[in-house]
């Protein structure tokens, strides 16, 4: 399976489960993701090819593509969360085609410093 460098690749901004995030119809080399993203695949419906169903950390069959997002996504204790179309996923228009981009937008959560 041929896998990108997430870092040479473009994106559409979504939103997943209410949160920005980058997708990418084509698997990502997770090496290539820099720290402060979480790359997740996504899986599409047995019907049609255009609805995502599923989200993992990994993807065999019926993969959609991947997404990047700034905060971890809990999946269930089997690995994968089950998410509704048109409830959970918004091809919002956004302008963030780069990571660049989506970083300069969304930066990372930092931290609090630890009181002393």
């Amino acid at each position: 399976m041929a896998q990108y460098n997430a870092m040479e690749e473009t994106y559409t901004e979504i939103r997943v489960l209410g949160k920005p995030a980058l997708f990418h119809d084509m698997r990502l080399d997770r090496n290539t993701v820099p720290k402060g993203l979480y790359l997740y695949e996504v899986r599409h419906d047995d019907e049609g090819w255009g609805d995502p169903v599923q989200i993992a950390k990994g993807i065999l069959v019926n993969h959609f593509g991947s997404i990047l997002t700034r905060e971890r996504i809990k999946l269930s204790s089997n690995g994968y969360l089950d998410i509704e179309p048109e409830k959970d996923w918004d091809y919002c228009g956004g302008d963030c085609r780069t990571i660049q981009e989506f970083l300069e937008k969304y930066p990372p959560k930092r931290e609090k410093e630890k009181e002393r």
